[in-house]
C-alpha cells in the first residue's frame, strides 16, 4: 500500500486492523522507518496489541541505535584510527595487529547489532521511500475502507 508522504500524518485511520481486517484494533501513531533509522513521517494505523507493542519497541530501539550506538561507534573508530596512526609512526607491527583485530571485532559487532535490529521490525511497519510511505501486507478490505475515509489519491493499492 502506498500513502502520499505529505498527507501521511493527516489521514483518518481505518477502524479495521491493517494486519487481518479485524474490528478489535487499536489506533497507534507509528514513526516510519527511513533509510537511516526513523523518518519524519508519522502514520496512524489500526493494529492489534502485539503489533502495536512491536512498533513501539522498534521505534525505541531505532532511537537508541541512532542516538547512542552510532556516536559510540564513531568515537571508538576515531580512537582506533588514532592508535593505528601512532603505531604506524612508531613502526610497531605488534600493536598494528591488535588495532586491526579490534577493528574487525567492532565491525562484526555493529553488523550483528544492525541485523538483530532489522529482525525486530514488523513486516507491516511503514517505511518512507523518497518522500512517500509504503506499508506491506495490508489486508485488502482494510485498504478499501481506509481509502474511502480519506481524500482521493492519498492512499493507493500497489502490488498484488
Amino acid at each position: 500500500m502506498w500513502v502520499a508522504g505529505k498527507t501521511a500524518g493527516e489521514l483518518t485511520p481505518s477502524p479495521r486492523s491493517i494486519i487481518d481486517g479485524s474490528e478489535a484494533a487499536s489506533v497507534v501513531d507509528t514513526s516510519c522507518l527511513g533509510r537511516y533509522g526513523l523518518s519524519r513521517f508519522v502514520v496512524s494505523l489500526s493494529v492489534d496489541a502485539a503489533t502495536a507493542k512491536r512498533f513501539t519497541r522498534t521505534c525505541r530501539m531505532e532511537t537508541i541505535w541512532r542516538r547512542k550506538v552510532v556516536p559510540a561507534v564513531l568515537v571508538v573508530t576515531a580512537l582506533i584510527v588514532l592508535a593505528h596512526v601512532v603505531d604506524s609512526v612508531r613502526n610497531d607491527a605488534q600493536h598494528t595487529g591488535v588495532t586491526l583485530l579490534i577493528t574487525l571485532i567492532l565491525a562484526f559487532t555493529v553488523l550483528a547489532g544492525r541485523l538483530a535490529l532489522n529482525l525486530l521490525h514488523s513486516r507491516h511497519h511503514p517505511k518512507e521511500v523518497r518522500g512517500n510511505v509504503y506499508i506491506r501486507g495490508v489486508d485488502g478490505e482494510t485498504v478499501k475502507v481506509w481509502t474511502s475515509l480519506n481524500p482521493t489519491g492519498a492512499i493507493k493499492i500497489i502490488g498484488g
